[in-house]
């Protein structure tokens, strides 16, 4: 469901895997490769999404739309 939703462009999903997460498990669920949290850097992630999210929402619709790297919060 999730790749026909990101096909359909109904949505975007990104995974994250916190601590023991099994990152195999959720690579096959993704379309983007998963990023791995680094700790519970939570707080973090989320002034990250919420940056990247300005800067979708304020773009044209069908425009492609450069992101941040998730630096700070992921591991390497």
């Amino acid at each position: 469901m999730v790749k026909a939703g990101e096909v359909s462009k109904g949505f975007a999903f990104f995974g994250v895997g916190v601590e023991n997460a099994n990152m195999n498990i959720l690579a096959q669920i993704c379309v983007r490769t998963p990023v791995k949290m680094a700790g519970l850097k939570f707080k973090d992630m989320f002034a990250w999404l919420s940056s990247s999210l300005s800067s979708v929402s304020s773009s044209q619709p069908g425009t492609t739309v450069q992101i941040a790297p998730h630096t700070g919060w992921s591991e390497v």
